[in-house]
């Protein structure tokens, strides 16, 4: 897509039936009704699996039940084709009885077992720069302060995020994690107004995302 009409333009093609085959990122899985379309093919799917954010398995059995809403309309049968090297996979499984409840609730158990939210809570803060020293320098500072306040907050070191670099900035960020809230937010408290106090914490942009939705 190309200019701001390029969409329109390919979808009143796509309702005319002028294309038979559309290839595309999830964005033709957003909302976009093809009543003639009757075979979807998802590749690759296995890489959401192997993501170190904990909720990319839901995103993908989310997205999945979206872009399998796109075969079949009307009275048309669709049919989808999913690239996988795991088929026995709860997410698959759940997936083909389209049983959310089932898989969701199995992922509440996991995220109890290894402490992920909602049985824990947290708190990330970003920092980018044009120079990642500047970046590390920002958040090893703040991570130090964090952990003179000794409150029951776990403090992770500062590590790149998984897309490094954007728009010509480089990116890093320093989790904190704990089981109580109320420790989460006096630790919060009293730690901005010191975040804000260092010197490097001007040269540099930076953010406090409270129970993050991506890591």
């Amino acid at each position: 897509m190309r200019n701001k009409d390029a969409l329109t333009d390919l979808l009143t093609q796509v309702h005319n039936q002028e294309i038979d085959i559309l290839v595309g990122t999830q964005m033709l899985a957003k909302g976009h009704d093809f009543p003639h379309l009757t075979l979807v093919g998802v590749i690759d799917t296995d890489s959401a699996l192997y993501s170190p954010d904990f909720r990319a398995s839901e995103r993908l059995f989310a997205q999945l039940m979206q872009v399998a809403g796109r075969a079949g309309r009307a009275e048309k049968a669709g049919e989808v084709l999913i690239q996988t090297a795991f088929p026995q996979h709860a997410l698959f499984d759940a997936l083909r009885s389209q049983d959310y409840v089932t898989y969701a609730n199995e992922l509440l158990q996991e995220r109890r077992t290894m402490q992920f939210p909602p049985a824990s809570y947290f708190a990330l803060l970003r920092a980018e720069a044009h120079d990642y020293a500047q970046v590390n320098q920002f958040l090893s500072k703040a991570g130090n302060l964090a952990r003179e306040l000794k409150q029951d907050v776990m403090i992770y070191d500062a590590v790149r995020p998984q897309m490094e670099r954007l728009k010509g900035l480089e990116r890093g960020q320093l989790l904190l994690q704990t089981n109580d809230r109320a420790s989460l937010q006096r630790l919060l408290k009293a730690w901005m107004p010191q975040i804000r106090e260092l010197p490097i914490a001007t040269k540099i942009r930076w953010s406090l995302d409270i129970d993050p939705l991506e890591f």
